[in-house]
């Protein structure tokens, strides 16, 4: 059986001030370095070093696998496959001002639908290529850790799962949380379990002292 650990992202100053990232490269804010940290010491301890750890190419996710890789031993490794879907012209701009100038279109976004506006990364095309990645670091390895983001991370599962890209039935992932998948020998995926909170975890009795290189 392999186990698949889908981490999001540290938060950044966007992510605070509600402006739409997409493809932008905005680095991790000091409260992401936290939740990354937090993390990382988590994960060292409950699942131990993975057969690979991969990583979107994006400062902040880039940023957040660094900690984890020094926490667990091993090196992280960026696949453009993993990065966040394009949000096209809306990157830059904040819900308000998105719903303000483009009022259907930000309607069909909050049912799940993609926006007709330039440079959208269309949910299909993004669910295929995240899902291709995963089910190809996951051949033959007991362990894989990946870190990307919101959007590519619950795509990528619904593909994995047999879902249809516009399904709902996963919620939005927080910052510095995780998921975890497993492939039985079948090659049958299960999401087992979602939103892996680190502040909320327990570690065991002791671990809670001790620092994350």
């Amino acid at each position: 059986m392999t186990t698949l650990i889908l981490l999001r992202h540290g938060r950044t100053d966007f992510n605070v001030s509600g402006r739409l990232q997409g493809s932008l490269d905005v680095p991790l804010g000091a409260a992401g370095r936290d939740q990354a940290r937090a993390a990382a010491r988590h994960l060292r301890v409950s699942y131990g070093t993975p057969n690979l750890l991969l990583t979107s190419p994006l400062l902040r996710a880039w940023d957040t696998a660094r900690e984890i890789g020094s926490a667990v031993g091993a090196e992280a490794i960026a696949d453009a496959r993993l990065t966040q879907r394009s949000y096209g012209v809306w990157e830059g701009l904040t819900w308000d001002e998105v719903r303000e100038r483009w009022p259907e279109q930000y309607a069909a976004r909050m049912r799940g639908a993609d926006p007709a506006i330039d440079g959208w990364g269309r949910s299909e095309v993004v669910a295929q290529r995240v899902a291709d990645c995963l089910a190809e670091a996951c051949r033959g390895a007991r362990l894989v850790t990946v870190v990307s983001h919101g959007s590519a991370i619950m795509l990528g599962a619904l593909r994995l799962l047999g879902l249809p890209a516009s399904s709902t039935v996963l919620g939005k992932l927080p910052h510095g949380h995780w998921n975890v998948m497993t492939r039985s020998a079948t090659g049958a995926w299960s999401l087992e379990r979602y939103a892996i909170d680190p502040s909320a975890a327990r570690l065991p009795r002791g671990v809670e002292t001790q620092d994350v290189d």
